[in-house]
């Protein structure tokens, strides 16, 4: 527990608003998705695995479902390959998961993978900023609640610590 809170603390003083953004991609994320305001939270209904999440947590993921227009959401990496061609698909992994690391290059620019826990303890932050050094996670938000990892070949690697 304390790790957690001195893990948030440092968060907040390193983290930034859409202002602290050069990245057209993030920043239009930042501002018409994480920052909207009008989002229904109905994740629950939809999807009951993700019923025991903190009501802020649900409130977060319903911004990034709707601001991508998301129609799946896969669990594991395994069944995450399915009608990539037009809809984006949000992989949801728990930070443990062992094969986060080892299958980021089998990613497509249509998946947004969110990772949970990136802040618990000590050793899954660590594994957090392992996967941020990837050269296949061209795109890294730590929101604090979750970790976001975007595969765009079209934009240099960069990470961004956003308050929301």
């Amino acid at each position: 527990m304390l790790f957690r809170t001195l893990s948030y603390l440092k968060f907040l003083f390193i983290s930034t608003n859409q202002h602290g953004v050069h990245s057209p991609f993030v920043y239009h994320f930042v501002t018409k998705g994480l920052y909207c305001k009008s989002i229904e939270n109905n994740i629950s209904d939809t999807y009951p695995a993700l019923k025991v999440l903190p009501n802020k947590e649900k409130k977060v993921l319903s911004k990034i479902i709707h601001y991508f227009d998301i129609k799946s959401i896969c669990f594991n990496l395994k069944s995450s390959t399915e009608n990539l061609d037009k809809a984006y698909q949000l992989l949801y992994i728990n930070i443990s998961d062992a094969l986060i690391l080892n299958n980021l290059a089998t990613l497509t620019s249509k998946q947004v993978v969110v990772i949970t826990e990136i802040h618990q303890n000590k050793k899954k932050n660590i594994r957090w900023l392992e996967i941020i050094k990837k050269e296949e996670a061209t795109v890294t938000i730590d929101l604090f609640y979750f970790g976001l990892i975007f595969i765009r070949k079209e934009q240099v690697k960069e990470h961004f610590n956003i308050r929301i």
